[in-house]
């Protein structure tokens, strides 16, 4: 749930001065966690477990991250 509080934007334990802020933590949040999946679906691919269309599925939601990171860092 969102709360403003003295202008600062308030969501969980984590407080931002703007909104640029909070969609800078998003992005890197989001990176990471998509590099997370991408590590482990390469895992798994070795391993056999998931197929080359998931692996390329999991590339692609890192690269769209990163892009976005990027995008939102040169908004910043």
């Amino acid at each position: 749930m969102w709360t403003v509080r003295a202008g600062r934007v308030h969501h969980g334990p984590m407080e931002h001065l703007t909104s640029r802020e909070h969609a800078l933590d998003l992005a890197e949040g989001n990176l990471k966690e998509a590099q997370r999946l991408l590590e482990r679906g390469k895992v798994a691919h070795a391993a056999g477990d998931i197929d080359d269309a998931r692996l390329a599925s999991l590339q692609r939601l890192y690269e769209t991250a990163l892009e976005d990171l990027q995008r939102v860092r040169k908004e910043n």
